[in-house]
């Protein structure tokens, strides 16, 4: 039998390997790089558990995924807006799940990838293809419609879970600060203002040190890129596109990795049983995404005020079902849709001296994109 090629052994491409396998179809992964997660730095990230109604950890035993990896759930946060206020919220069932990232023990990367080699998967790393030899494409996002700086670290102080809402700090972003059994992760995500990340990531330091102090040792820096781009069909040339290469995650705070393991379940899934995967994934995703299509663009248009309402009406209800009031589908999001699909529709070329993925001015938007930071350049040069 013709072993099905998948190009990123990401969530999504290992996903799709785990199901394939179980179904006992050959498969041959191909990741650019030299380990999986070898592109994180052992940051903590969030696997959101407020998109659907059904648990997400439930959700990946459905799949025949074992949820083996270092996890903590979130039931508490403590939200910060422009004025530093600050007020906590939390959520009887958990609003996510906190998980790292990274090539070591524990991590999610590691974990998928232990599973689908264990049911026979082959992996070959530092070895590339083209999208268009691979029977799915998991490779990541495409053009960017926002980029991040964080860094990882080891910490003497208690557990935070920390998020700031200022505009002037991060512009159509936020910034956060996790701290889960002494390590760290500090981030800053910026959807305008690019060049000047560096600084804006100095200036997030001193919040969250202005808020309670912190010490850093071990610190790992990284960098990261996201993109809101909502396709009309993730099936192009005899391939299928999954995860964020396919367009698949909450846009609202651009959490990915639920989405990246549905689709690449979904992506599996077409395969085995011949059904059009784009039939597959609308019927399971296209109302939310959608709706948290239109959501994101009205957070970038909150301004101060609204995201101090933001803040506010957050801590007043159970934090989970809140945050699904802004992911499920609502006329209010209905009438944006539209809006928010000319913004986020199209994958416009970028001006940029570095490969057009990179950059995707939105509609609307005139003159020279803005320029990227060095450091961030030259790490996804090196990548490409």
């Amino acid at each position: 039998m013709k072993p099905v090629v998948i190009a990123g052994a990401g969530p999504a491409g290992l996903a799709a390997a785990i199901h394939l396998r179980r179904s006992d179809i050959p498969v041959e992964i191909y990741e650019r790089r030299r380990a999986p997660g070898a592109r994180f730095i052992g940051e903590w990230q969030v696997l959101e558990n407020y998109s659907r109604q059904e648990d997400a950890f439930d959700e990946l035993r459905a799949m025949g995924i074992e949820p083996d990896f270092d996890h903590v759930p979130a039931h508490w946060a403590d939200l910060v807006d422009d004025r530093d206020n600050k007020r906590r919220v939390t959520s009887d069932q958990p609003y996510g799940y906190f998980l790292k990232r990274g090539d070591e023990p524990g991590t999610l990367d590691r974990a998928l990838a232990a599973q689908a080699t264990s049911l026979g998967a082959v992996i070959h790393y530092e070895k590339k293809i083209a999208p268009g030899d691979a029977d799915i494409v998991a490779t990541g996002p495409g053009p960017a419609d926002g980029i991040a700086k964080e860094i990882a670290f080891r910490t003497s102080v208690s557990d935070r879970v920390e998020v700031i809402f200022d505009p002037e700090l991060a512009p159509g972003g936020y910034a956060y600060f996790f701290v889960l059994d002494g390590w760290g992760t500090l981030g800053l995500a910026l959807l305008k203002g690019y060049g000047k990340l560096e600084t804006q990531f100095e200036k997030t330091k001193a919040r969250f040190q202005a808020i309670e102090p912190f010490d850093l040792e071990d610190v790992r820096p990284g960098y990261s890129y996201m993109n809101f781009f909502l396709h009309k069909s993730s099936e192009r040339a005899g391939s299928v596109f999954a995860g964020e290469a396919g367009g698949f995650q909450d846009y609202l705070f651009g959490l990915g990795i639920r989405y990246a393991i549905g689709s690449g379940h979904l992506a599996a899934q077409s395969l085995i049983t011949s059904k059009p995967y784009d039939e597959l994934w609308r019927e399971r995703f296209l109302a939310t995404m959608q709706s948290s299509v239109s959501a994101r663009l009205l957070y970038e248009s909150l301004g101060k005020w609204g995201l101090r309402l933001f803040v506010w009406q957050s801590a007043r209800n159970d934090f989970k079902k809140f945050l699904h009031s802004w992911a499920r589908p609502s006329w209010w999001r209905l009438l944006l849709r539209p809006a928010a699909e000319r913004v986020f529709g199209k994958a416009e070329a970028c001006a940029h001296k570095i490969p057009c993925r990179w950059c995707r001015p939105r509609e609307g938007r005139t003159g020279e994109p803005e320029p990227l930071p060095a450091d961030f350049v030259s790490r996804y040069l090196e990548e490409s």
